[in-house]
């Protein structure tokens, strides 16, 4: 990446610089997604494993738009459930966020326990430098505790600070190519999780925690993304694509569906199966 970043350590590969994802990627959805697997690589090369993700604030949603892997997108999904946790406060307040071992730390309420419960034991969360009103922060969640240490913090904070600059270019270059559609498209995402959190919900005579950790645990099962899962739910039960209404709710204020919008009625054993 540009600037000067620490030696990696042994057995690591060299990060792909930063021009070159930009320069080798099709839109900027598929930027972000290499940047986050490129650092998701770099972080776990040190011994515990690392996922990470990326969060955007914007119009006045919440969303995901690019992870190194299924799981991060899950525990992204954790933190929008709880309307809290590392990446929401970084992003929201623009400051890092250090959890060195997320049990003995209680900032976040119920999150922890959620995330503990989901293998993350420590995490980390650095803003990206954008124009107002937009907000963004890379989410990097470590399978150990204690696994970031002074280096690998300063690494993150030094790439996502040269990756501000490269996604400020991005996203001018999107607006004239017309691609912004693709973040309002990521972000949409969100609704299709919520329609089938409401339909399990109704399916399943659960509650709403309930449902998100059966959808959350057949992504896992299947290594699929989320948004995947819910998309195939929807549509096993005859639903429409979900739309989002994008100005009708702030970040902070996030309804979920209820069992009444089940648009089938039906059970649904045949898809938990």
């Amino acid at each position: 990446m540009t600037g000067s970043r620490p030696a990696p350590a042994t057995g690591e590969s060299p990060a792909v610089p930063l021009h070159e994802a930009l320069a080798g990627s099709e839109d900027l959805r598929e930027f972000l997604e290499e940047f986050a697997r490129i650092m998701a690589a770099r972080l776990s090369a040190g011994g515990a494993e690392v996922w990470c993700a990326i969060t955007l604030l914007r119009d006045g949603t919440v969303g995901t738009v690019a992870a190194s892997t299924a799981r991060a997108e899950v525990l992204d999904e954790l933190q929008y459930d709880h309307d809290d946790g590392p990446c929401l406060t970084a992003a929201r307040e623009q400051e890092l966020v250090h959890v060195p071992d997320l049990a003995a730390d209680g900032r976040w309420g119920d999150y922890g326990a959620a995330a503990l419960a989901h293998g993350v034991h420590g995490a980390a969360a650095a803003p990206f430098d954008l124009p107002e009103p937009d907000r963004a922060a890379l989410n990097v969640y470590a399978g150990a505790p204690h696994a970031l240490d002074d280096d690998a913090l300063a690494a993150v904070v030094r790439e996502v600070s040269s990756a501000s600059t490269a996604l400020r270019l991005a996203l001018r270059l999107a607006r004239h190519r017309e691609t912004e559609a693709d973040l309002r498209t990521a972000l949409s995402s969100r609704t299709t999780i919520d329609l089938a959190v409401g339909i399990l919900m109704g399916q399943q005579r659960c509650s709403q925690d309930e449902a998100f950790e059966l959808l959350a645990a057949a992504a896992g099962a299947r290594g699929a993304k989320l948004r995947e899962i819910a998309a195939e739910l929807v549509r096993s039960t005859g639903g429409a694509q979900a739309r989002t209404h994008f100005n009708d709710a702030r970040a902070s204020s996030r309804p979920r569906p209820g069992p009444e919008e089940d648009p089938s009625g039906a059970g649904g054993g045949a898809w938990m199966a």
